[in-house]
């Protein structure tokens, strides 16, 4: 595996480069998508629905930022063994490098998004505490959340192209059963079972607690986001090394 590390760092460059080639303001993008977010959702959740959450704009971008990069990750690993179908065919290469690149590049994209939070935090929420240094944490089980998320996508597009559609479609109404909007005092008792299916809340909560509330997380979310997390990398790897032979025959 570590003599595709030139392979892994060229697809990489790739990913960043391509995405941006025809772009004015190129990696500015990564900057201005989750500003113009925040902007429209403040202005549509603080002020017409008023939503009882202070510092209302801190809130939404330090949870929609860690939403938005597993989401943009996993939607590009859908296809991204599809879309090498010619190099997969020509040459012998570890398929999983495919996948790492998607969400490695990722990873670069959402350091630079980490810029407008920063300023957020710092203008709008009063600047950062000491529990800013618990964040490393929610970061690694988020990646290795989206990874084994994105190697289960990535490994089922390849034989059923239908999924990558079904995903972008589920996509949205997984963002809205995820308290990134919304607090959590205002869904009813009877419904709270259903947000706490849902894994990405532990993870959001996870990132979100230290930059809103300044806090170290309760320790059961810390606990249940690391074992999604493992979880999730786990049965990838076992789904996509069980599928990877066959990719050939289908790309």
């Amino acid at each position: 595996m570590c003599r595709f590390g030139g392979l892994l760092i060229n697809l990489v460059y790739r990913d960043l480069t391509v995405r941006y080639k025809r772009s004015v303001i190129g990696f500015m993008w990564t900057l201005l998508n989750p500003v113009i977010m925040t902007a429209v959702y403040t202005m549509v959740f603080s002020t017409i629905f008023r939503f009882p959450t202070q510092d209302f704009i801190v809130y939404f971008l330090s949870a929609y930022l860690i939403w938005h990069f597993f989401a943009q990750c996993t939607v590009e690993a859908c296809k991204c063994i599809l879309n090498a179908g010619a190099l997969v065919k020509k040459i012998y290469i570890p398929k999983i490098v495919l996948v790492l690149s998607v969400v490695i590049s990722g990873i670069i994209n959402f350091g630079f998004a980490l810029i407008p939070l920063i300023f957020v935090v710092l203008i709008f929420g009063g600047g950062f505490s000491i529990s800013i240094l618990f964040l490393i944490a929610p970061v690694i089980f988020v990646v290795v959340f989206t990874v084994g998320v994105s190697l289960i996508l990535a490994s089922l597009t390849v034989f059923f192209l239908d999924v990558g559609e079904f995903y972008n479609a589920l996509l949205m109404p997984w963002m809205f059963l995820t308290p990134i909007i919304y607090p959590m005092d205002i869904i009813p008792k009877e419904y709270l079972f259903l947000i706490k299916l849902n894994p990405m809340y532990y993870l959001v909560e996870c990132f979100r607690t230290p930059i809103y509330q300044g806090t170290i997380p309760n320790i059961s979310v810390i606990a249940i986001s690391a074992l999604v997390a493992i979880a999730s990398l786990v049965i990838g790897y076992i789904v996509f090394t069980r599928a990877e032979d066959d990719f050939v025959y289908y790309v």
